[in-house]
């Protein structure tokens, strides 16, 4: 207990020991971070939710074009070798800098589809596992800082990461991004070095329950050790060179295209293009009404699909016809062959609008052509319904005579 102050003294011994423990308690705080980690991890949908750009961690990769911003579109340029270091800042390393000490910078993850939390988890997952590979991690306010006085564009590039991990005056930054596939969280690593090394990058899986596992693996997979420093590489961008005057006009802006960049964007868009689940099979029932005669047709049957890629499909399908005769109600089959390109309305809605051509034979009576164009809804990640809304038919009958029909559809597609 503390001893009692009479008077006046008391009164500012008081004071001082509350302006003490307000400042102490951010500080604890902090350090009492780490707990957090114990929260329980959310389990990932069963869908995936992966980024438009996500790719195998062969090279660099682009920010992906809906994720959320930090700043302006503008970022600055990447400072050439030798570049000196912004007005009012020293020319000479410091001291307490990358160059002696080993400081590293984590930028907050990007989850893409899934519950924030996992990106929390993972972001201080990857500052722990730093800081017990030897590294001096630099604070969250301090990153907060640095990223916006580079501008840096949210998720970064490989080149945004390496500015802001400049800026940051550490040795090394890194960045992840996770997503959900298939029930289980994906997650790829970045990690800029000063040394001009690099960049390095690490991709892996897991569950809820071997989250912190798998990420403190791909941290140390991704990251250096933090005695593999090239100090040489390091002083060409920590010493300011001899001033040069200033060019007369203004030199144009060189855009440089990493090797092989064309490469990586049309393989990045084909394996996009690909189908999670190529076959389906279909439940269909439709009624054709007659539009210059007065006639009803009843049509039930199946289809196998076959989906090319995400949009453009083809199937075989097979319906029994109970059909308008000549004084009474005849049956028949009527097989088919349909193509159908899917058209995506929305980036935000999961709905899209099935355009089909289909051309089957009426034994006994003559070919079927079929056009519609619907609505398909997904009700899971196995199951969609559709609807043919507009479907205009062409029935091709003995004596050249055509008759059409308008044929609304609704069908059942099971995904396998």
């Amino acid at each position: 207990m503390l001893p009692r102050v009479k008077g006046t003294a008391s009164v500012l011994v008081r004071v001082a020991l509350a302006l003490g423990l307000f400042a102490v308690a951010p500080r604890a705080r902090a350090q009492m971070s780490g707990a957090d980690l114990a929260a329980p991890v959310p389990t990932p949908p069963s869908e995936s939710t992966a980024p438009p750009d996500a790719t195998p961690p062969d090279g660099a990769t682009e920010a992906p074009p809906d994720g959320p911003e930090t700043a302006p579109e503008t970022t600055p340029e990447i400072p050439p070798e030798g570049a000196t270091e912004p007005a009012g800042e020293p020319a000479t390393p410091d001291p307490d800098g990358p160059g002696t000490t080993p400081i590293a910078l984590v930028i907050d993850a990007a989850a893409y589809g899934v519950d924030p939390v996992v990106g929390q988890h993972v972001t201080r997952r990857m500052r722990m596992t730093a800081e017990e590979m030897g590294y001096v991690v630099v604070s969250p306010e301090d990153t907060v800082a640095a990223a916006q006085r580079v501008r840096m564009p949210y998720p970064p590039s490989p080149a945004d990461l390496w500015r802001v991990t400049y800026v940051g005056r550490a040795r090394r930054g890194a960045f992840a991004r996770v997503w959900a596939h298939q029930g289980r969280y994906v997650f790829e690593l970045s990690v800029a070095s000063l040394d001009g090394s690099g960049p390095f990058f690490a991709r892996g899986t897991s569950g809820a329950e071997d989250l912190h596992e798998v990420v403190a693996q791909l941290t140390r997979q991704a990251m250096p050790a933090p005695d593999v420093w090239n100090a040489e590489g390091y002083q060409r961008y920590a010493v300011a060179p001899e001033a040069t005057p200033a060019p007369t006009t203004p030199p144009e802006p060189l855009q440089v295209r990493p090797p092989g960049s064309s490469r990586v964007v049309i393989e990045r868009r084909r394996r996009d293009n690909r189908p999670g689940r190529r076959f389906d099979l279909a439940l269909q029932t439709e009624v054709a009404i007659g539009a210059d005669d007065r006639f009803t047709n009843l049509l039930l049957g199946g289809r196998l699909g076959v989906r090319i890629t995400k949009t453009i499909g083809v199937g075989v399908q097979f319906f029994y016809a109970n059909l308008r005769g000549r004084g009474e109600r005849v049956n028949n089959v009527l097989p088919m062959l349909m193509v159908e390109n899917r058209i995506r309305i929305s980036r935000r809605l999961d709905l899209t609008v099935p355009l089909r051509f289909s051309i089957g034979y009426l034994p006994y009576n003559g070919p079927v052509v079929r056009f519609s164009a619907g609505l398909n809804v997904p009700l899971s990640s196995r199951v969609e319904l559709q609807a043919d809304i507009l479907a205009p038919t062409f029935w091709i009958l003995p004596e050249d005579r055509t008759a059409v029909s308008l044929n609304p559809a609704l069908e059942l597609i099971v995904r396998l």
